[in-house]
């Protein structure tokens, strides 16, 4: 089983084994319980210089970590060392639903009032105020617009509240049981319910698996506010929490914060003992089998449990992981090789290792591979069979290094990244630190730390560690889950795994990549044009080949750059007799590698460089695209090259999409969202087979031959616009582009209007659709949509957005908080830029299927209040300041200039100027505005009811 919670981005990374001098920690007074555990006092990891650490007396400790992108921002989090382990029987889903109710009233914000007050300071609901709870912790999160004392001072002051001044209002907890119970709902799923069996399975003596963060429904429906109250005050003491705060920042003035509204919090008369997990079972061999007929696949896993105390955080510790995580690397590897053979019975693997949930008790070792049912025998002897020959036989040289040059360029981009690192993710990083109890570390010094150990890592080391995780003395699980029905499953499952291990396996081949075959190109290209937009800092070009050039340099994300090359027409192209045919290029065209060089042979001949080549069918253009860095520009531009000139349309690309069609064909047509992207989709679209998923059939038919019959001359000689946005050097990377876009064979000077393909329409006569599924899950959605307009009359596209902010709102007032029949309901607008006076703005609320009327009749009665202009100026200034400053947030991403901005500037060069009035016409917004579109749109259609159900 993988970890359900993600595993800390990037190489596990070295330091030297020394405490940094002048990073000393306050003593705890004596009267306080000894505060959060930092891992860098117990292990001899160094931390990063940067922070700033504290701890007041009542046992409270801070990090603060001045940080300047973006500009003008603070990022703060309470961690409170504090989940769902720490309930009771009778508390189960407490600690969840103590972080609901922080939003609803404390000593300062009443409730009812405290998100609308957030907004009016430029803080939207979910986006700049969140929150999450898991087995052992809860964080609270606000990311502050600007860095004004006064909103300083009051972003203190609700995380002080969260930490001692919650009210729990009788009437807001029954309120919220609602919400509760419909987030349960939405995360119900054959993925969820198979990894509860999992979890049960692995660890049936152990507090875990009877704890889960969401809880249990009847604590949910009946616990009393006295039960809120005992874990609250019991829990949620000073000695537990950590205030983390990043952002362009003061030290002193924040240290002066911290101590204003936390000192005063009362110490906890004493160390509350932490709860008892119970044991891991040594069962030797075990076996579970659980059947989900909703499933798409069946999941085949081999799995170690090792009781294990954490070590500290030591040079030593992260040396041992490094070798763990090269050895599964190369396991992962040899799996994602395989499952490409014609004759291969798994659609994907991997292998993992990993610290259970990072709760101190256990590591978790294992591999797992997909596969249909009828394959489940050859896809369990296969897992055990690749596992057996790695700890018998271990990894090649050539896996090796392929596998360190991964890492040691993952730390590279780290450290190249540093001073770019943008606040919310340093403060997420730190909290996240402190659940694992792992050093926050300098990506500077860690660069210097992991090269010099990767340099040490031998094959035989990684193999023998691999082989001490398995060596026997702890318990080894077989899981089968998914869609397949196995008679007599534990002594089946025991048997064919047994049978597997009778036949020998030899060492893995030796292989050597060969050199690229694309890196001789042409003479450079000849600038035909090149134009400097001075106010937007964006050069253009034009090459004599019609190939078309836009570069932007920008100072957002250090030591990255994003290329994203347009070509042709996209979907607007795709032929009328092949529906679907996009959907199949999407997904087979990069996999299919190129003329000299599979994919498997390109990951290697490209490892320890940042370089890809994703293909897209997009509505109005074919797209190649990568991430890279300012060193590894040129091979970028030459992959993108060689994928437009010498494509490789390989049928492994084919045959593992076919491979994978069963589990994307069941989600889509047993889950409320695969229908609504399938099924609604068309249907919103008049019924053009241009959108939502083609017939399976179709799909299954097709072949590479049919794939390069629509793509060859759309790649060779169609319209070509290249965007180049990042760490740049302008001149240079036009240089490159030169050396091997330029001097391509002359393209198409315009591309066509495609006038006829544009024509799409909304159902405007329809007021009602319902769409069915087969599931035992009780979840469905209703949907409610409003035709409006495309995007070019960009003014009123950014009233429409604003609009559609202020119904957002409205749901979560009415659908979440006075119904509580919704988790998230949420609205947007989507106008189209490719079709013609097309687009809707919607309402989307995830719920129990009975509610379906009742929850249309509540979103349709808002648009309708709406349609007669019942809007404030104050609900139009809660809307609008969040989105401003999330516009501005936006602005400050390589992935707005690229995008929105430069990817089809000449093609449509009124992008620019959408580009210039971003801001100021957002802010020019007035409610007159809103209240005439919402006449216009709300009051000219009733809207279209759309219900997603399972079937009676």
């Amino acid at each position: 089983m993988k970890n359900s919670r993600s595993l800390p981005a990037g190489p596990i990374l070295f330091l030297a084994a020394a405490v940094l001098p002048g990073v000393a920690l306050a003593q705890k007074p004596a009267a306080a319980p000894a505060p959060v555990p930092l891992a860098q006092e117990s292990g001899d990891i160094p931390v990063d210089p940067a922070v700033t650490w504290g701890l007041l007396d009542n046992g409270l400790r801070y990090a603060i970590l001045p940080n300047p992108e973006p500009p003008g921002r603070v990022s703060l989090r309470l961690y409170v060392d504090a989940g769902s382990l720490m309930e009771e029987d009778d508390q189960q889903g407490l600690a969840h639903f103590l972080e609901h109710m922080a939003f609803n009233g404390t000593t300062h914000f009443p409730a009812g009032e405290m998100v609308e007050y957030f907004q009016r300071l430029g803080m939207g609901f979910g986006s700049h105020t969140n929150a999450h709870t898991s087995f052992h912790e809860t964080v609270y999160k606000l990311e502050l617009p600007n860095t004004k004392p006064e909103i300083l001072d009051e972003g203190f002051k609700l995380l002080s509240d969260y930490a001692d001044g919650m009210r729990l209002p009788e009437a807001e907890i029954e309120r919220e049981r609602g919400v509760i119970l419909s987030e349960k709902r939405s995360r119900d799923s054959v993925g969820w319910r198979t990894m509860v069996e999992q979890l049960k399975f692995i660890l049936p003596e152990n507090l875990t698996s009877r704890r889960l963060p969401i809880g249990e429904e009847d604590v949910i429906k009946k616990a009393p506010r006295e039960r809120f109250e005992t874990f609250y005050r019991k829990w949620y003491t000073p000695d537990r929490m950590v205030l983390i705060a990043v952002g362009d920042i003061e030290v002193p003035a924040l240290e002066a914060l911290v101590k204003k509204h936390f000192a005063s919090t009362k110490a906890a008369p004493q160390k509350q003992p932490e709860p008892a997990m119970g044991t891991v079972a040594k069962r030797g061999l075990a076996v579970h089998f659980h059947p989900e007929p909703e499933a798409g696949e069946v999941s085949v896993s081999i799995d170690t449990l090792k009781p294990r105390v954490n070590p500290p955080d030591t040079a030593a510790e992260r040396a041992r992981k490094l070798r763990l995580d090269l050895a599964n690397s190369i396991l992962s590897r040899r799996l994602e090789k395989i499952a490409k053979r014609e004759d291969s019975p798994i659609s994907d693997g991997s292998g993992y290792y990993y610290d259970f949930y990072d709760l101190n008790f256990a590591e978790y070792g294992g591999i797992e591979v997909s596969c249909k049912a009828a394959k489940w025998k050859d896809a369990l002897a296969l897992a055990e069979q690749e596992l057996r020959r790695a700890l018998e036989h271990g990894f090649t040289e050539a896996e090796l290094t392929e596998a360190k040059a991964n890492v040691e360029n993952h730390a590279e981009l780290i450290a190249k990244s540093k001073a770019t690192r943008k606040s919310s993710d340093l403060a997420d990083l730190l909290a996240a630190r402190l659940g694992e109890r792992r050093v926050f570390t300098d990506p500077a010094a860690d660069l210097e730390r992991v090269t010099a150990e990767l340099g040490k890592v031998t094959a035989a080391e990684c193999r023998d560690l691999l082989r001490e995780m398995w060596d026997g003395s702890h318990e080894v699980l077989l899981l089968v889950t998914g869609n397949v029905e196995i008679p007599e499953p534990g002594e089946t499952i025991l048997s064919a795994y047994q049978e597997s291990q009778k036949s020998p396996v030899e060492p893995p081949a030796q292989t050597e990549a060969a050199a690229f075959a694309y890196a001789e190109v042409p003479a450079p290209g000849k600038i035909a044009r090149r134009d400097e937009i001075e106010d937007l800092e964006i050069v253009q070009a034009r090459f004599e080949n019609q190939v078309r050039l836009n570069l932007k340099k920008t100072d957002f994300e250090d030591a990255t750059i994003y290329v994203k090359a347009r070509i042709g027409g996209g979907r607007l192209t795709e032929p009328k007799d092949k529906p679907g045919l996009a959907f199949f290029a999407s997904a087979v065209f990069s996999d299919g590698g190129l003329e000299a060089h599979g994919i498997d042979e390109l990951k290697q001949l490209f490892a320890g460089k940042t370089v890809s080549a994703r293909f897209s069918v997009e509505d109005d253009a074919f797209t190649l695209s990568g991430r890279t860095t300012p060193e590894d520009l040129r091979d970028q531009l030459l992959l993108m090259r060689a994928y437009l000139t010498a494509p490789g349309y390989r049928d492994e690309a084919v045959t593992s999409f076919r491979r994978e069609l069963d589990d994307f064909y069941q989600q889509i047509g047993t889950t409320p969202r695969g229908l609504m992207q399938n099924e609604v989709d068309r249907f919103l679209h008049g019924g053009d087979t241009r959108f939502g998923y083609p017939e399976r059939t179709a799909v299954e038919g097709w072949t590479m031959n049919e794939l390069r019959g629509w793509l060859a001359t759309a790649l060779a000689e169609d319209y070509l616009e290249l965007s180049i946005v990042g760490d740049i050097d302008p001149d240079t990377a036009l240089e490159l582009a030169a050396e091997t876009f330029g001097n391509l064979p002359a393209r198409a000077e315009e591309k066509p209007d495609y006038a006829a393909a544009r024509a799409v329409s909304f159902p405007r006569r329809e007021t009602a659709k319902a769409f069915a599924f087969s599931s035992s899950i009780a979840k469905g959605m209703a949907l409610v949509y409003w035709p409006t307009a495309d995007i070019f009359d960009i003014e009123k596209t950014r009233r429409i957005g604003l609009l559609g902010a202020v119904l957002d709102d409205r749901l979560r007032v009415k659908i979440r908080e006075e119904l509580g029949d919704a988790y998230s309901p949420f609205a947007h607008n989507l106008p189209s830029d490719t079709f013609f006076d097309y687009g809707y703005l919607f309402a989307s609320v995830t719920i129990d299927p009975p509610q379906a009327e009742k929850v249309t009749a509540a979103v349709k009665q808002i648009g309708a209040d709406l349609a007669t202009g019942d809007i404030s100026q104050d609900e139009l200034d809660r809307a609008k300041k969040p989105q401003i400053v999330q516009i501005e947030e936006y602005r400050r991403t390589n992935g707005y200039w690229l995008n929105s901005v430069l990817e089809s500037s000449q093609e449509y060069p009124r992008r620019l100027d959408w580009a210039r009035t971003f801001v100021k016409d957002y802010e020019a917004i007035a409610l007159d505005d809103l209240k005439a579109l919402a006449k216009e749109y709300f009051g000219g259609h009733e809207g279209l009811t759309v219900t997603i159900l399972p079937k009676p």
